[in-house]
């Protein structure tokens, strides 16, 4: 686990996603490439050079994060596949400031009763 002061520290976008969303470098190569336009796990998979089971997992984690989402598309000759989509960066933006806010909140009121006590509790 990464320490608070570790990531004051970070200076690059890829590692406050890693941080902020609890995913990896290679969740991050995946959400890249739909910002880029694939859309499809095949064509993810060929752009990587990963295999689709590995995409896959990636994209569960891109989703749960809410960096992502699905559309279901119907083939003609019946059946359907998904696509996947990245979610505008300036709702992902709200969403990081949003929790900030939250956390700093919620350092600040620590940090209040932290220094209003006397004893040695936590």
């Amino acid at each position: 686990m990464i320490s608070l002061k570790q990531i004051s520290n970070l200076n690059d976008c890829k590692s406050m996603f890693e941080c902020f969303f609890g995913l990896n470098s290679e969740d991050l190569r995946v959400y890249e490439a739909i910002l880029s336009g694939f859309e499809r796990i095949d064509e993810l998979s060929s752009a990587l050079g990963k295999k689709e089971n590995s995409v896959y997992r990636s994209i569960q984690r891109l989703l749960l994060a809410g960096l992502i989402y699905r559309e279901k598309r119907v083939l003609p000759a019946g059946g359907y596949y998904f696509v996947y989509k990245a979610v505008p960066k300036e709702f992902v933006a709200k969403e990081i400031e949003t929790a900030m806010n939250i956390f700093c909140e919620k350092v600040r009121n620590f940090l209040r009763d932290f220094l209003a006590d006397r004893g040695t509790r936590l």
